[in-house]
């Protein structure tokens, strides 16, 4: 599985997309009118989606990372590097593979450290003292000083490194499940917005990175036995003003060393959680009296009315805010508590708002062994991914929300290896 992050629906079905080998697959396979992500819809909740078969409310993953320090007299902070075993709270199909004696790798994905359940690692941080980075250095590809510093080259040069380590490991390892993780369409959108030629080109040089791999099928002789699914976890849009809630609490005095609820902000494009100690339901009702109908906001939503729409409650999870903030089109939450609540910005573009937001739709792409050449076929969610994945390997998820697409499969699917 290869995703593209925030390639949108959107871009997938433009008649001049310059993306010869994602259409071929097209050709060959199915593809979705669009894939709709969970909320929220960023990066690690939706990579863990896909590869668990459930949402939020039950992995229990809402920022790139672990909250940490929620509910204090002090801000609250994401840590990233934290092992998988913490942050996801079910299990995932890489995990069932590996129990059941399958190969597994990962390059680049998410929400996994440390996982037990992956043989071949080559993370987002990548470590020079491991096994497909030693490969790496022997190849001549990377140097040892590139590896120390891997991110302070561009996107685009990590996602070359990324698609040559997803190649020795297929060169290497034969692995029966294979995720690879791409991040330069999502990095470039970041800087400049969406539907511009910038995410276009972007879109070209992710389009060889997939020819790159599947040539990398073929010359290790698995093509016939290999299957292609090409997903994303979320689309974009453009923004042009950006909204700083904690300026909001910090003028309500709920910053202030004096406050009894404190209360703080963590921010992610489209949305903000709002934490706040000792809440109760009259200082939640409050909470949302003061963000309510504020330049912006596009709705304000009680654990109980985020919950119908996936979001797990403070109950259920110390990860889930006491108060959800969505922001309208053309807005995006940030960071800061000085200064005015609303700053104009360059053309930006982010995620992070509803699920059904027709431009936060992601994609999707099957083809090769256990695949039906369907076409096109209608959206679905993403929670069911891993279930197809699991059905094509033959292992077992146990109860989950994502039901296995079966229309597209291949029936009975054969066995792969």
């Amino acid at each position: 599985m290869i995703s593209l992050d925030a390639f949108a629906a959107a871009s997938l079905h433009e008649p001049e997309l310059p993306a010869p080998t994602l259409q071929a697959l097209m050709r060959r396979g199915a593809y979705a009118v669009a894939m709709q992500p969970i909320n929220p819809t960023i990066t690690w909740p939706n990579h863990t989606a896909m590869v668990t078969g459930d949402d939020a409310s039950l992995h229990h993953v809402l920022v790139n990372g672990l909250i940490v320090n929620q509910r204090a007299a002090t801000p609250p902070r994401i840590e990233m590097w934290v092992p998988k075993s913490r942050l996801v709270a079910v299990p995932t199909v890489y995990d069932a593979a590996h129990q059941a004696g399958l190969t597994t790798a990962q390059v680049d994905w998410v929400a996994i450290e440390d996982a037990a359940g992956i043989d071949w690692p080559f993370a987002e941080r990548p470590d020079p003292d491991g096994a497909i980075e030693q490969d790496l250095l022997r190849q001549g590809v990377i140097t040892h000083d590139q590896l120390v510093h891997f991110g302070e080259p561009s996107q685009a040069w990590r996602d070359r490194m990324y698609t040559r380590a997803a190649i020795d490991i297929i060169r290497q390892h034969h692995p029966d499940l294979l995720l690879l993780h791409l991040l330069a369409l999502d990095s470039i959108e970041h800087e400049t917005g969406f539907g511009n030629d910038s995410g276009r080109n972007t879109i070209a040089f992710l389009d060889d990175r997939v020819k790159e791999v599947v040539d990398a099928v073929r010359a290790a002789g698995d093509f016939d036995r290999t299957t292609f699914i090409i997903v994303s976890d979320h689309g974009q849009r453009s923004v042009h003003q950006l909204l700083h809630p904690n300026v909001l609490l910090k003028q309500a005095g709920l910053q202030a060393a004096s406050a009894t609820q404190p209360s703080y902000s963590i921010v992610d494009g489209g949305y903000a959680l709002i934490y706040q100690r000792h809440a109760t339901a009259a200082s939640t009702a409050a909470l949302k009296s003061l963000f309510a109908g504020k330049p912006g906001i596009r709705s304000v939503l009680t654990p109980a009315e985020a919950a119908k729409s996936g979001w797990p409650t403070p109950a259920q999870s110390d990860q889930a805010p006491d108060l959800l903030l969505y922001a309208t089109d053309g807005y995006a939450f940030r960071e800061g508590d000085t200064g005015d609540y609303v700053t104009a910005t360059k053309e930006v573009g982010d995620h992070g708002y509803p699920n059904s937001d027709p431009l936060m739709q992601g994609i999707f792409i099957a083809a090769g062994f256990g695949i039906r050449p369907k076409g096109e076929i209608p959206a679905f969610l993403n929670v069911d991914i891993a279930p197809t994945i699991a059905q094509l390997l033959h292992v077992s998820l146990g109860t989950i929300q994502g039901k296995p697409l079966t229309d597209i499969l291949e029936s009975p699917v054969g066995v792969a290896k």
